[in-house]
């Protein structure tokens, strides 16, 4: 940081006294820069200190702010001990009177989330469900609850049932509009939670977050004032993790709005789509996987249809020549491997015939898979070196079945005489 002594002085208000902290709905403020870097630092930002900030700190597992300082663009706020820096891509003058503007939209959609994630939390620890929230996470999407939910350790069962039911409660308690309030008090080592990160130290605050006679936690995160402005709760799904512990994916606010609108976009795609309502989408879905199947295996009877006719005319061909080429543009590799092992079971190549057969497959243009099959690894081996100077873009190799990919098929007319010229 820079060696300014006349801003060195000013001390910054610690993280837990925030104005960001005492008032979550504020957008902007005017405040004066104390400290900036005088380089950017490895990951190109420089670090800039304020006195006090608009931007929350990421801490308590939300994520932190972003917005500007001025006219440059805060990247990312961080919490160091009692500090808070500000990480951007020009430097801030120090001494500077500046005015902090904040992304509104990431804010109060991590207040919606965080508070929500305490609610129900709090639903879900107490009777007649009893089980404690041990971690969570903000996502950029959806947020989890992890609760554990080993035999050891819970009777509990997460059913769709109880999940509807605490889904019920929290949107009913909601509707209650309760009051939540942040408690401060000053921070000193009689005082100090345990849940309060390792580095905290010093003349700090300790924030404690209550829902009116439903929850009270050591949070130093931004909250809303009443419950009313969650407005509204959707529980997606679980998944089981470590240790038999579960996770509860959720949504609040804005988020079941947004998941809505998608949703119901979705919807109205796939009801032209299938030729019917939502409440048909799985009967007409496992319909068209089952009529996909048949056609698959009747193309598969095809294809292995096709390849014996093509083995036919490689036959043919091997009684005439010491090797055969056949290319097929609207053939694939499981096409080509067919082909190979039918040759292989009817024997049409033995050790001591040196004869090899070239199968080649796909757009001319786009190019696609080769195999090359023959009498013994040296003929094969001899051969693909001749594939792969005469077809420039072709890449392969293996021991036995020499098998690789073109990118295009340009030169195929000259390979059978190069081929020819081997033997």
């Amino acid at each position: 940081m820079s060696t300014n002594n006349k801003y060195d002085q000013l001390k910054q208000v610690p993280v837990g006294n925030l104005f960001c902290q005492k008032d979550t709905f504020a957008r902007e403020f005017t405040t004066q820069c104390i400290d900036c870097t005088e380089k950017p630092n490895k990951n190109g930002f420089y670090e800039v200190m304020l006195y006090d900030t608009v931007l929350f700190p990421e801490g308590g597992g939300q994520p932190c702010d972003t917005g500007l300082i001025d006219n440059v663009q805060v990247f990312l706020v961080e919490r160091k001990g009692l500090s808070h820096v500000h990480y951007t891509k020009e430097p801030i003058e120090v001494g500077k009177t500046v005015h902090v503007q904040i992304d509104w939209d990431r804010r109060w959609d991590h207040v919606q989330q965080h508070s929500g994630q305490h609610l129900l939390s709090a639903v879900m620890e107490k009777e007649p469900y009893g089980l404690e929230t041990v971690s969570w996470n903000l996502g950029k999407k959806h947020s989890y609850i992890e609760i554990p939910t080993g035999k050891q350790k819970s009777m509990t069962k997460i059913t769709p049932e109880l999940l509807s039911k605490v889904e019920k409660a929290v949107n009913e308690l909601i509707l209650q509009d309760l009051s939540v309030i942040t408690h401060v008090q000053e921070h000193n080592e009689q005082n100090r939670p345990e849940t309060l990160p390792d580095d905290y130290t010093g003349e700090g605050y300790i924030r404690t977050v209550e829902i009116k006679d439903i929850d009270r936690n050591t949070c130093c995160g931004t909250h809303i004032k009443r419950l009313g402005q969650l407005q509204t709760m959707k529980i997606l799904h679980t998944e089981n993790v470590r240790g038999g512990n579960t996770r509860v994916f959720f949504l609040f606010g804005q988020r079941v709005l947004d998941f809505l609108d998608v949703s119901y976009s979705i919807t109205r795609k796939l009801t032209s789509v299938l030729s019917g309502p939502q409440e048909t989408f799985v009967e007409n879905v496992q319909k068209i996987q089952q009529q996909s199947r048949e056609h698959m295996k009747k193309a598969k009877r095809l294809l292995e249809s096709l390849a014996k006719y093509t083995v036919n005319d490689i036959g043919e061909a091997l009684k005439e020549n010491q090797f055969a080429i056949v290319y097929k543009e609207e053939g694939d590799m499981e096409f080509l491997s067919m082909i190979a092992n039918i040759v292989r079971d009817r024997k049409l190549i033995d050790e001591g015939d040196q004869k090899v057969v070239i199968l080649a497959a796909g757009e001319k243009k786009q190019g696609g898979p080769i195999i090359i099959t023959g009498s013994n690894n040296e003929l094969v081996q001899k051969v693909g070196k001749i594939v792969t100077s005469t077809l420039t873009r072709v890449k392969g190799g293996g021991k036995g079945r020499w098998q690789g990919k073109a990118q295009n098929w340009d030169g195929m007319e000259e390979l059978e005489n190069a081929v020819a010229s081997a033997f």
